[in-house]
């Protein structure tokens, strides 16, 4: 979960539902001091299979994120060539959500981990996924 850039209150909002998930979760960015911390991108991104943007800002190492095959879950229109992923056509990059509202967020999330389940169909989301590194 990166909440840098972020109003933190959005995650504290999305709490309770995130303890129902199947998926452990950790933070990145101040604030939501509930939830366990990474200490660096790096540490962020040894572990995570998601990436969730909790900001209206592009993050500026969304190039690496994905490049580690690393999936975004983040607001329509933060990249130009993000496309919302479509499991019957096996097409789209990212899971996105219409605006920064905690069921948009926890819906995508859910849509993602979902997913993640799929292996084949996943392994082919991440590769689409480094078409968000330029």
């Amino acid at each position: 979960m990166d909440i840098r850039d972020a109003d933190p209150t959005l995650l504290e909002k999305l709490e309770p539902g995130l303890e129902t998930l199947d998926a452990r979760i950790k933070v990145i960015g101040e604030g939501a001091e509930t939830l366990p911390h990474v200490f660096s991108l790096e540490e962020a991104m040894e572990e995570a299979d998601i990436w969730v943007v909790f900001s209206n800002k592009r993050p500026k190492d969304l190039k690496d994120i994905v490049m580690a095959g690393i999936v975004p879950v983040m607001l329509e229109g933060l990249h130009p060539a993000a496309e919302n992923y479509n499991p019957s056509e096996e097409s789209g990059n990212a899971f996105l959500f219409p605006r920064l509202s905690v069921w948009y967020i926890y819906g995508s999330l859910v849509r993602a981990i979902e997913n993640f389940g799929f292996t084949y169909d996943w392994k082919t989301l991440t590769e689409h996924g480094k078409e968000l590194a330029v």
